[in-house]
């Protein structure tokens, strides 16, 4: 199990008290089952999190990251005495992405076995906007395979807005096609065709005729990847 799930649990306990968990799930609207499930070190979703948060009245913030006090701030003071840079922006404004147990194939497509949070990842929140990231829609996927090379490599991870459900621009989108995730460059034709495109030459271009383009999702838009060394 995750130390950040277990610690997550913990702190949800402590938050809860004597309440029963059929009451909180009740107060919460979540299914008891689901409910119990988060007592045992599954991660919630951020709406789940956030309604947690708001009934059992306590910092979201510490609550799913352990950040700050327990008490929630009236929105009004909710930043005073933070640390501002020298833009005037507030430093410590942490947004909180779940990474997703999904694996994005930057090949020839991975299936998707399971959505569930396997760890979350904090983001500066300025950072993000500065991105045009929607903080509330944005999720982390691990990167299997070479076709995005040199771009993108495997065991990258991407950081996706998932509010992006259509293709804007020739960017590079994480798509579900035939029951596979895949991340790939998508080219929008005039004709309302499309065309996958992987970085890596080694890949053919992939055409999608206009009959087959409501069978592809787009699951998201990539934002940003990162990388260990």
């Amino acid at each position: 199990m995750d130390d950040v799930d277990l610690a997550f649990a913990e702190r949800l306990r402590f938050a809860v008290g004597d309440e029963s968990v059929n009451s909180l799930a009740k107060r919460c609207d979540i299914p008891e089952a689901t409910m119990r499930g988060y007592f045992k070190g599954r991660f919630p979703t951020a709406d789940k999190a956030f309604t947690i948060a708001t009934k059992l009245d306590v910092n979201l913030d510490w609550l799913v990251g352990g950040i700050g006090s327990k008490e929630r701030l009236p929105d009004a003071q909710s930043f005073a005495g933070a640390a501002i840079d020298n833009r005037g922006r507030i430093m410590n404004e942490i947004a909180f992405i779940q990474r997703l147990d999904v694996q994005a194939s930057a090949g020839t497509g991975a299936l998707v076995v399971s959505e569930d949070t396997v760890d979350i990842l904090g983001f500066n929140r300025n950072w993000l906007r500065e991105r045009s990231i929607n903080a509330a829609a944005a999720r982390i996927l691990d990167v299997k395979g070479d076709s995005m090379e040199p771009t993108i490599r495997d065991g990258d991870i991407l950081v996706v807005d998932t509010s992006i459900n259509q293709v804007r621009d020739n960017a590079i989108y994480v798509i579900i096609y035939a029951g596979n995730v895949l991340v790939k460059r998508v080219h929008i034709k005039r004709d309302g065709s499309l065309t996958l495109i992987s970085d890596n030459e080694r890949y053919p271009r992939e055409d999608v005729p206009i009959a087959e383009v409501p069978d592809l999702h787009i699951a998201g838009r990539v934002m940003w990847f990162g990388r260990s060394i």
